[in-house]
């Protein structure tokens, strides 16, 4: 009986509360306050609207299901949103008594001022300069060097008209090299043709898969993105000029780095850059010899205060971390995935400049 209840009630209760705490809580309470109570119909859309618009996403192949998709986890960002200010407003009302309604119009305007912002942020791109010394004996040729970090773009939850925006981005920033770290595709079935602005990026490509892409159709993914000229690194490494450039596949394995990165050999005379998808594994990669280890997958949180959480989950969350002789760079992310929102974190592209 412990062992069921482990196995199925305990998940379907954490789940439901997580739901209801989460998506009709908010909504009821707001409701309440300016409104009469809710009748049968108020009260299914609240609790069962979001579940379904999420299900009929599924139903409906290509585009249209991803734009359900977007719509229903968008409504899922604001009701965290909502979740969070109603939270802290139950704690502190009582510091100021004011009729509900009059309540109810400042909670409702506070979280509408706070998704309109974290969704105009959402469509925002920041360009950050990030500069890394590179030590004495580099190769002559590294030195200077401008390289472009895209990574969690999530086209799927993006539109392709918002990668197509990032391609433009980097084209006028004139790198070296463009650098994919994972999850540029979050969605089954993105087709070429919606990713064929890659094939108009001018600097050479390279790009290693995230853990999206391992949810999804990851060998047709691989292939399109070849078809498009982009060069995919899976366990394996590429000479580019001075640089040498290596690609380790996403796991949910702690030790992925420290198991695959010792049979790739460290070629002296380059300068190596190791990508991986998460901030994970950077002793082991400053142990092997890496120079400069590129990560992605944190997004920052994406939308405060989640980043709470996943500051605890990853503790590099953000920028730059010195391990020994290795720098590691972790982006917040260039793109957006589930809510169309970005609260506390930028949708970046980083610029690597060797100096």
């Amino acid at each position: 009986m412990g062992a069921l209840f482990r196995r199925y009630v305990g998940p379907v209760v954490v789940v439901s509360l997580f739901y209801f705490a989460l998506l009709v809580y908010p909504v009821l309470r707001i409701w309440w306050l300016l409104l009469p109570p809710p009748g049968t119909p108020e009260l299914l859309l609240i609790m069962v609207g979001p579940l379904a618009l999420r299900m009929a996403a599924e139903w409906f192949p290509g585009p249209v299901g991803r734009s359900l998709s977007a719509l229903a986890l968008t409504w899922l960002g604001i009701c965290f949103l909502a979740f969070t200010v109603v939270i802290c407003w139950e704690l502190v009302r009582w510091l100021l008594p004011l009729p509900p309604q009059t309540w109810g119009l400042i909670l409702t305007g506070t979280i509408s001022a706070l998704a309109g912002y974290a969704f105009y942020n959402a469509q925002r791109l920041v360009d950050v300069d990030v500069r890394i010394e590179i030590p004495a004996d580099a190769p002559p040729g590294v030195r200077g060097k401008r390289l472009a970090q895209i990574s969690d773009v999530h086209v799927g939850s993006r539109q392709p008209g918002f990668l197509r925006r990032v391609v433009q981005r980097v084209n006028a920033s004139q790198p070296d090299a463009v650098l994919i770290t994972g999850d540029l595709i979050d969605f089954r079935a993105v087709s070429e043709a919606e990713l064929a602005s890659l094939g108009t990026l001018e600097a050479p490509a390279f790009f290693i898969i995230g853990n999206h892409e391992r949810y999804v159709d990851l060998e047709e993914i691989c292939s399109r993105l070849r078809n498009l000229g982009i060069t995919v690194l899976r366990n394996a490494q590429v000479v580019f000029q001075d640089l040498q450039l290596i690609g380790i596949d996403d796991a949910d394995a702690r030790n992925q780095v420290a198991r695959h990165l010792p049979a790739l050999p460290a070629l002296q005379d380059k300068y190596r850059i190791l990508l991986y998808h998460r901030p994970d594994g950077a002793e082991a990669a400053a142990a092997w010899g890496a120079h400069l280890m590129l990560c992605g997958h944190t997004h920052n949180g994406q939308i405060l205060p989640f980043n709470l959480l996943v500051r605890r989950i990853f503790p590099r969350i953000l920028g730059r971390y010195q391990i020994g002789q290795l720098t590691l760079y972790v982006s917040p992310g260039t793109g957006t995935w589930g809510p169309v929102l970005r609260l506390g974190s930028r949708c970046e592209i980083s610029m690597i400049c060797l100096v």
